[in-house]
């Protein structure tokens, strides 16, 4: 009898793993798909390192994202996607962007000085050359916070497209583009206001730094036709038809 009971409880134990690493592969298939369902990866600072500490992450889940960080978190996201969207759909009939132009209205007036000088350029050549630009944020994370100011990590892809000359109502797209942003955000009368945009990857100033000479401005850098595209400037796919 004392075998088989030791075959019994050695079966039994066998199964209980088996039950265990089974339910820990369904909750990590879970978790991903969370994070992918998302849409946008939110990063938290940890002070921990190896598999133990995120177990104990778990036996004692931090507390949650304050509000205060959110609204951080969504400002900075919410700017950053329209800072590297615009394109002729924003143009009125004296060739201006007026939406695109009323970003101003979220940021610094130093900063906002910044930008409106730049923002001729970036009109005549969408007037000019009929392109566009749109950008998809993918992860925003708070590098460090007070009472009156922030600094944001924020990354994604942009892509350029122009009018495509064989297929009327068509775009073609360039290959997107990775960026990185540190946005720089300050409380001025209880608002949250952009003071500073930097491109961590160009090797130049912030943009509220930049001087002419620097060749800072607004975002992206219109590429070459056929850049990155493998076939003289055609995209992997038409987008539908009827897309303005």
């Amino acid at each position: 009898m004392t075998g088989r009971d030791d075959s019994a409880r050695g079966s039994s134990a066998r199964r209980s793993v088996a039950s265990r690493r089974g339910l820990l592969a369904v909750l990590a298939a879970v978790a991903l798909l969370a994070v992918v369902a998302s849409g946008v990866v939110v990063w938290r600072d940890t002070d921990g390192g190896g598999p133990l500490a995120r177990l104990d992450d778990l036996r004692h889940p931090p507390a949650p994202v304050s509000l205060e960080h959110e609204q951080l978190l969504g400002v900075a996201a919410d700017f950053v996607q329209r800072f590297n969207t615009y394109g002729p759909d924003l143009l009125d009939d004296a060739g201006t962007m007026p939406e695109y132009a009323a970003l101003a209205d979220e940021m610094t007036a130093k900063f906002g000085a910044v930008f409106e000088s730049n923002l001729t350029y970036a009109e005549q050549t969408v007037a000019e050359l009929d392109v566009r630009r749109r950008a998809q944020v993918y992860a925003v994370g708070v590098a460090s916070a007070d009472a009156d100011s922030a600094e944001l990590l924020v990354a994604g892809t942009a892509t350029f497209s122009y009018p495509n000359p064989d297929k009327r109502k068509t775009w073609v797209e360039f290959d997107p583009e990775r960026f990185r942003y540190q946005v720089s955000l300050v409380r001025q009368h209880g608002e949250w206001l952009v003071d500073d945009l930097d491109d961590v990857d160009d090797d130049l100033p912030s943009l509220a730094q930049s001087t002419p000479q620097d060749g800072a401005g607004l975002p992206g850098e219109l590429p070459s036709q056929g850049a990155g595209t493998g076939d003289g400037g055609k995209s992997a796919g038409d987008q539908a038809e009827g897309e303005q």
